[in-house]
């Protein structure tokens, strides 16, 4: 076995918009141990943000895909997939306001880094606002993988990183095929997309 260890950091909103148009739904851990390889996985992330259960008014449908969305969270960390949640804030004018995710990615994957906890990341997200973070990952003297759908991928981020993975062209590698094809997040995302300030 290939001792190159690797952390796989999943940004999940990312993904999710990535994936939408195609109507597939994935299954993560066909999707990590695609990613994986034959080298030895320390540990895999999953970055998402949901909402205050106090800000989604019970018996709704957006409370409905609240708790579809807090099961899949459940489900995810259930496969070993390390779950990190930064809350949705609810502003007066009843948007949704999420700041925290790209930020508890990125100094996750530095801090690790430093610490040489792993060789290689892999950076699933197509977001170019984690270019710098590569770029200090990379000075630090490790590797970084992208791996991204095309829909959301961003060409400079592509360029930054050692290696890119169009998830596109491996769908059939790590999808569920004999179930529906919609994501747990679908119901949950698709009503407050709206509302939702970056």
């Amino acid at each position: 076995m290939n001792e190159e260890r690797i952390m796989i950091f999943i940004d999940g909103s990312n993904l999710f918009h990535g994936i939408r148009h195609l109507n597939i739904k994935i299954n993560y851990a066909k999707l990590v141990e695609f990613l994986r390889e034959s080298r030895r996985l320390v540990r895999t992330y999953f970055y998402t943000a949901v909402p205050q259960e106090k800000d989604i008014k019970k018996g709704t449908q957006e409370w409905e895909s609240f708790i579809r969305q807090r099961r899949f969270l459940e489900e995810l960390s259930n496969t070993g997939i390390k779950v990190k949640v930064a809350r949705l804030r609810k502003l007066p004018s009843g948007e949704f306001v999420e700041k925290e995710v790209d930020i508890m990615l990125a100094t996750d994957m530095l801090s690790l880094a430093y610490q040489n906890a792993y060789d290689t990341a892999v950076l699933v997200s197509g977001d170019s606002d984690f270019i710098y973070t590569v770029e200090e990952v990379q000075r630090i003297g490790k590797r970084v993988e992208n791996a991204a759908f095309k829909k959301t991928s961003s060409h400079q981020l592509r360029k930054t990183c050692d290696r890119f993975i169009l998830l596109d062209d491996y769908v059939d590698r790590f999808i569920y095929e004999d179930k529906p094809a919609l994501l747990e997040e679908v119901g949950f995302w698709a009503k407050i997309k709206s509302l939702w300030k970056r």
